[in-house]
């Protein structure tokens, strides 16, 4: 009984010392208590307001405090593709550099095929203008020659962003993407002879594609506006 009397001395001894430590807050107080009065700029001199501090950098947070692991994990940062990239988030924060990659390499083994195939249907709201009547041009001339394409697109090896470039006066942001693939091409001509590439050979392609889109705009689709090697 002596030992029990003991023990609640003693519990009751600490808890009014870990009172005098912790306080007695229950996390239902007026929120002014711990992070001060967020009255308006301009109140009486000694409010709450006039303590407030200004963080260097705070008017460009997004480039301090933003997520930029998308961008991290396709270029340096510190680059000037990465810094094109971080102020394209600043005009439009839901783009996303690793899906843009990623719609990047599934337009190109697209773009490929419609080409390879002759379909210019598919091809055209995916390219700019001029890269269409080109392509276009190209087709037009294969079928007046009587030529035929088999081709198969076995796979990428790789897709790199190259460069960036975001035109500030329009938000027109260019991406160059570097694409290390392989398909196989053959061509024949209206007798079924094979004029050109082989079936059986699987043909390394190397290409430097530019899309580019309008930032900030409802309209979500990139375009083909340059190739090359």
């Amino acid at each position: 009984m002596i030992e029990i009397i003991i023990l609640l001395v003693v519990a009751g001894f600490l808890f009014m010392r870990l009172r005098d430590v912790l306080g007695t807050k229950t996390g239902h107080e007026n929120p002014t208590e711990w992070f001060g009065d967020k009255g308006a700029v301009g109140d009486a001199a000694g409010s709450d307001a006039d303590k407030v501090v200004a963080f260097p950098g705070a008017d460009n947070a997004s480039v301090f405090g933003a997520d930029h692991s998308d961008i991290e994990a396709v270029t340096d940062l510190t680059s000037t593709t990465g810094q094109a990239l971080v102020a394209a988030k600043d005009v439009e924060p839901d783009f996303n550099a690793q899906r843009f990659v990623e719609g990047a390499r599934m337009a190109y083994e697209m773009i490929l095929m419609a080409y390879e195939t002759g379909d210019k249907e598919t091809l055209k709201p995916l390219l700019a203008a001029d890269v269409y009547d080109s392509f276009a041009e190209a087709i037009d001339a294969r079928k007046e020659q009587g030529l035929s394409v088999d081709a198969r697109f076995i796979g990428l090896r790789s897709s790199k962003v190259a460069e960036a470039r975001l035109d500030e006066t329009n938000n027109a942001l260019q991406i160059e993407v570097r694409f290390d693939a392989e398909m196989i091409v053959a061509v024949r001509n209206a007798e079924g002879e094979i004029v050109e590439g082989d079936p059986s050979v699987v043909r390394r392609m190397n290409d430097l594609w530019t899309f580019e889109r309008t930032l900030g705009t409802d309209d979500p689709s990139w375009i083909l506006v340059e190739t090359g090697d």
